[in-house]
């Protein structure tokens, strides 16, 4: 097989050497933009496929996307047309499906093997990204990371970096989304202002403020503000939702049954959104929904929300940022974070 992918390559570029640095080469069109996997990711690199965007013109501007988080991109206005990769575990079918469209660039977001193997066996012409992962070599445009820097530090950076390599000027701002009129929420709609807690995040529960933190906020906002309480997440945080409504029985509990669809609904029905640092936090906020953020393990300089109504709350203690997916100490940086500590930024966001 590796020997079959080399023969590929050169006759692709006519050449088995390394590959060119990006700013030596022309983008050739149409071009494909392979999306990272993760809903986080791909809110964090919208800014840099707006870029892209830009810079292509009148050009067309394909994104090829998991099924799990395809309606994301359909939200992107600048985003031409949004290829779903119907069995994403499949290489050779998600390979299939690019080899379709007959693209002549692949510009590839996730810095993953896979994503290198599945743009060569479509037999793109042209595939750039960053090295990494021991793909190098089939990329026929490497882009060099950019050395670390403490203001450009956050990971949408790492992406934006990507398209400047190719020659699209950095803009500012998050770019508009539109939610299509076709997604439309799971919850009956009510007169009371909602406020939705999304209490999950995939990366571990060092990243969770305690359920228990959830339910004592919702039992204000019930009581105090006459709001009603949606809970939100994937299927993953099932068990965290059912200890939310065990404690504060007058939440709706809509955690693991919803579609992307209905969960961006949701969202955007919101008056506020709590949630830990996670894919739910980065969407809220891009949306333009109240956000409140809650951070522990990980950094928001780096993860932060890119979005313009967000408040980040943090508890810095002395082992913080740590990055680890579960507290080996005494997890002070979510426990000293109180209900009292939080309800007041949830109030100014909630106006």
């Amino acid at each position: 097989m590796v020997e079959e992918l080399k023969i590929q390559r050169e006759n692709r570029e006519g050449t088995d050497s390394e590959p060119v640095a990006a700013s030596d080469f022309s983008l050739r069109t149409p071009v494909v933009v392979r999306s990272p996997n993760w809903l986080g990711d791909c809110v964090m690199a919208m800014p840099a496929v707006r870029n892209l965007k830009t810079f292509l013109g009148e050009k067309p501007l394909t994104v090829a996307a998991p099924a799990k988080i395809a309606d994301l991109w359909r939200t992107c206005p600048f985003v031409d047309e949004v290829l779903t990769l119907e069995k994403p575990r499949s290489l050779w079918h998600a390979s299939k499906q690019l080899r379709e469209k007959k693209f002549e660039s692949a510009v590839l977001l996730p810095n993953s093997l896979r994503a290198a193997l599945e743009a060569t066996f479509a037999a793109i012409p042209q595939i750039i990204g960053y090295p990494g992962h021991a793909r190098a070599w089939l990329l026929t445009q490497l882009v060099t990371p950019a050395p670390f820097c403490y203001v450009r530090q956050h990971q949408h950076y790492y992406y934006s970096n990507l398209m400047e390599a190719i020659g699209a000027t950095e803009q500012a701002g998050f770019p508009e989304l539109r939610l299509p009129k076709t997604f439309e929420p799971v919850s009956v709609p009510t007169a009371k202002p909602q406020l939705t807690l999304c209490p999950g995040a995939e990366y571990g529960p060092a990243k969770r403020w305690p359920a228990p933190h959830y339910a004592a906020l919702a039992k204000e906002f019930v009581e105090k503000r006459n709001a009603r309480v949606v809970l939100l997440g994937a299927p993953k945080d099932i068990e965290c939702g059912l200890l939310i409504k065990q404690l504060c029985p007058r939440v709706e509990n809509r955690v693991g049954q919803t579609t992307l669809e209905q969960f961006m609904a949701e969202l955007a029905h919101s008056r506020l959104v709590v949630c830990n640092d996670s894919g739910s936090m980065h969407l809220a906020s891009a949306l333009g929904v109240p956000t409140v953020a809650i951070f522990g393990s990980t950094e928001p300089r780096r993860t932060g929300p890119l979005g313009p109504r967000t408040t980040v709350l943090r508890e810095h203690v002395l082992c913080s940022p740590c990055f680890r997916r579960e507290c080996p100490f005494d997890f002070s940086c979510m426990l000293e974070l109180t209900v009292e500590k939080v309800l007041p930024a949830c109030l100014e966001r909630w106006g």
